[in-house]
């Protein structure tokens, strides 16, 4: 599976998670998850990317990615917290359940904007990956038109040859 600068994929081993959420800023010392919040964190993504299918109108199930983003907020105990006078969710925690909480909570609040309805995932079955639409009418189904989009064009072109 490739990544995506916007949203990559995240290791599978513990050491390298707990590197990630280093240099994601979402941590400020190294931890090592548990194997059990490497399992969270991997369902935190996996539902993410359904919500950005979603978003690009691919067959997802949307409603379904909000049972493992909830159980991550409750693990993390996100809350209303204030900084400067302004309200934001935050976990109560740090370590790796405080920054998958604060993933979580960046979507809770990216999702009800704008943005987040041009945050997409790339509808090649074999991709996958997150973009944000440029488009002015948010039309892009693709992260490149040039590997992702040509290779879905060219099939559909060898398909209606096939059957012409």
């Amino acid at each position: 599976r490739r990544t995506s600068a916007l949203v990559p994929d995240l290791p599978a081993a513990p050491d390298e998670l707990g590197m990630w959420f280093s240099e994601q800023g979402l941590v400020d010392d190294f931890v090592e998850p548990s194997d059990e919040e490497v399992a969270d964190a991997l369902a935190v993504r996996e539902a993410i990317r359904e919500l950005l299918l979603a978003n690009n109108g691919a067959d997802a199930d949307a409603a379904g990615a909000s049972t493992p983003l909830e159980e991550a907020g409750r693990k993390a105990h996100l809350g209303v917290r204030f900084e400067a006078g302004r309200p934001v969710l935050a976990p109560e925690g740090d370590g790796a359940r405080g920054s998958i909480g604060r993933i979580v909570a960046a979507v809770a609040e990216l999702a009800p904007t704008d943005e987040w309805k041009r945050l997409k995932g790339c509808r090649d079955e074999h991709c996958r990956v997150a973009f944000y639409d440029k488009a002015r009418n948010r039309s892009r189904a693709w992260c490149s038109m040039e590997v992702c989009g040509n290779r879905a064009k060219t099939l559909r072109h060898r398909a209606r040859r096939r059957g012409a």
